[in-house]
């Protein structure tokens, strides 16, 4: 783990209500993977998944192990720099991938049941369900939840030093532990090998690669084997019994070990192979423990060597926590291994989700990916706000309804019910193009701006087009996944844009706009079975200020025999004396009311004619 640092700049929240949360995170959000510890095997696992294309987010407690180092040595292009600057290093590059870096302690992981793929329920991607949900402790002293599909921990480990006074003030600094972390720093010193576990002989024999002044303090260790007393003699490597009780420091440095009995022996730097425990603490709730290694230096989480996955599917350990022995290299090598392995896992499961989906022809995902398929640049939503005009238009367009979010009628099927728009929704990127509606910019493109009401606006296309030409806008959806990817688009425009537009969650089986308080009222492919269309028609025309102007485009009930790609029932589609019928007895003049032809895509690859069902209305001033 690594030191802390503050949080990146959080998404700009939406005007929705409980779709994000005051810190700009949102509550329902669903991480592929949380990476637990942000040291260099975390952060490597992040960087892996972040070009993976993953949503990535690293919690780091900021408590690293090298911190006391002056430098990180043995990493093949950074060998010298300080821990903090490659941490540093390393948060960039994940950051500059999409991945998030936050400041916080895991304090718990738990599991969480899985829903089988392809069936429905929201995430970042197409296996989508949370397996995993962990509880952060944040800087702030507060704590909430982080939802996660798979989870890599990678929190390190802690050497338990022996009590002896002065040592762990001096540690990292002039008492060390690896000679290939160290050695080269330390080379042609006086060595002082404080033993006390099973591989003092080891050590001590090692540090005589880079010095000849090398000195074996057996404390209260295990007595040498005759041949370890051969070999220490062999590389003159001097042997002090008795208990070591403190480290004696001069101006701030080094400059012996004394004993028990009072004596000092003169050393410039100690070394320590202290036992290592795994710092496994926050996988307790998933039944993973650390174990002894088979070396005798310490407690391990046990996992594959291979992927470093554990026993605990979705669950993998990267660095010191699964590795006692990893140099920092080694950690980041590990984390790599670890990150592709987890993205592998997730692909895998999205490949079952999209094939369970395929298999699946009228769920809500299907659907999307049928009409985004079908129609690919064709489709409408939201663009760049400019003056797109209807002729800017393909010859071949078809509008695909996103409008078609509010029908929650017990007599319309169960497929097109909030749930349903909620999926749809919930998924990452746009399900429509993100232009404008054509028949509206053909219609109102020349209205002066006021106040407009788009009533089912998806992702937001038609409120952000009329914002960008002035108006103040309310967009009501059924959807709060789609409310909040509006916001965000709006946002992604302007701010000034976005400040226009008040996005409101309503099921306008049971809402209704207020009487005569909008200057225009747009509803564009907005399909819901009777009498609840015609109650929500009624409602629209009730809204329309006077002055002002009311605007309904559908797709018209002769589609259904017309080849074209429509998955709607006859229920759900409508005519043009359907509308005029629901907003007769209103006070509005009908100005349009037209089966207006056009060119749209086929079924069979080709193009058909299809019509559009356009009343446009106003009320005098």
């Amino acid at each position: 783990m690594t030191n802390a640092i503050p949080a990146p700049a959080p998404h700009p929240a939406a005007t929705v209500p409980d779709a994000v949360a005051p810190d700009g995170r949102r509550p329902d959000r669903v991480v592929d993977v949380l990476v637990v510890g942000g040291g260099p095997a975390g952060l490597s696992a992040a960087l892996t998944l972040a070009r993976a294309r993953r949503d990535v987010l690293v919690v780091d407690a900021g408590e690293p192990r090298n911190a006391p180092a002056a430098g990180v040595h043995g990493y093949l292009g950074h060998d010298g720099v300080a821990p903090a600057e490659l941490t540093r290093l390393g948060r960039v590059e994940v950051e500059s991938y999409g991945g998030e870096v936050r400041p916080g302690v895991v304090t718990t992981i738990e599991r969480v049941d899985a829903p089988t793929p392809g069936s429905g329920r929201p995430g970042p991607s197409a296996g989508g369900a949370a397996r995993f949900v962990a509880t952060v402790a944040d800087e702030h002293g507060g704590s909430h939840p982080v939802r996660a599909r798979r989870v890599v921990v990678a929190t390190g480990l802690t050497d338990e030093l022996p009590t002896v006074e002065g040592l762990a003030a001096r540690w990292g600094r002039d008492v060390v532990h690896c000679p290939y972390c160290h050695g080269w720093e330390v080379r042609d010193r006086v060595v002082g090998v404080i033993g006390g576990g099973p591989n003092a002989v080891h050590q001590a024999l090692l540090f005589t690669q880079w010095t000849d002044r090398v000195t074996l303090f057996l404390a209260d260790g295990p007595e040498p084997t005759d041949e370890q007393w051969e070999q220490l003699a062999a590389r003159r490597v001097g042997v002090v019994t008795g208990l070591v009780t403190a480290l004696r420091v001069d101006d701030d440095r080094l400059t012996g070990i004394t004993l028990a009995g009072g004596r000092t022996v003169p050393v410039e730097v100690g070394v320590v192979g202290a036992p290592m425990r795994a710092n496994a603490a926050v996988l307790a709730g998933l039944g993973l423990a650390p174990v002894p290694h088979p070396a005798g230096v310490g407690d391990a989480v046990g996992s594959d060597p291979t992927t470093g996955a554990t026993t605990v599917p979705g669950v993998w350990v990267a660095g010191n926590v699964g590795d006692l022995s990893a140099q920092v290299v080694t950690a980041a090598a590990g984390g790599q291994r670890v990150g592709a392995m987890a993205n592998a896992d997730l692909l895998a499961e999205d490949t079952a989700a999209a094939v369970a989906r395929r298999r699946l022809p009228f769920s809500a995902r299907a659907e999307a990916e049928n009409a985004a398929s079908l129609l690919g640049d064709r489709r409408h939503g939201f663009e760049p706000v400019t003056s797109t005009t209807a002729e800017e238009e393909p010859a071949v367009t078809d509008p695909a309804p996103h409008a078609d979010h509010d029908q929650d009628d017990a007599a319309a099927e169960p497929l097109f019910d909030r749930a349903y728009w909620e999926d749809r929704y919930g998924a990452e990127g746009l399900a429509w193009s993100g232009r404008p509606n054509p028949v509206l910019v053909t219609e109102a493109e020349a209205l002066t701006p006021g106040r407009a009401l788009d009533i089912g606006s998806g992702e937001g296309g038609d409120a952000i087009w009329l914002a960008g030409l002035g108006w103040q806008v309310v967009g009501t959806d059924i959807s709060s996944n789609a409310l909040a990817k509006s916001a965000r688009q709006a946002e992604s425009v302007d701010a000034e844009l976005a400040a226009r537009i008040d996005w409101q969650q309503h099921d306008l089986v049971e809402w209704a706009p207020e009487a005569r308080s909008f200057d225009l009222v747009t509803s564009q492919f907005m399909h819901l079975p009777d009498p609840v269309r015609t109650a929500l028609f009624r409602s629209l025309a009730a809204a329309v200020a006077p002055g002002g102007t009311l605007l309904v485009v559908g797709h018209d009930l002769s589609d259904l025999d017309s080849g074209a790609h429509r998955m709607h029932h006859a229920e759900l589609m409508f005519s043009v004396d359907d509308v005029l019928a629901a907003i007769d007895g209103e006070g509005l003049v009908v100005e349009v009311a037209e089966s207006r032809p056009r060119l749209a895509p086929g079924a069979d690859g080709g193009t058909v004619t299809v019509r559009d069902v356009v009343v446009r209305a106003t009320r005098a001033s």
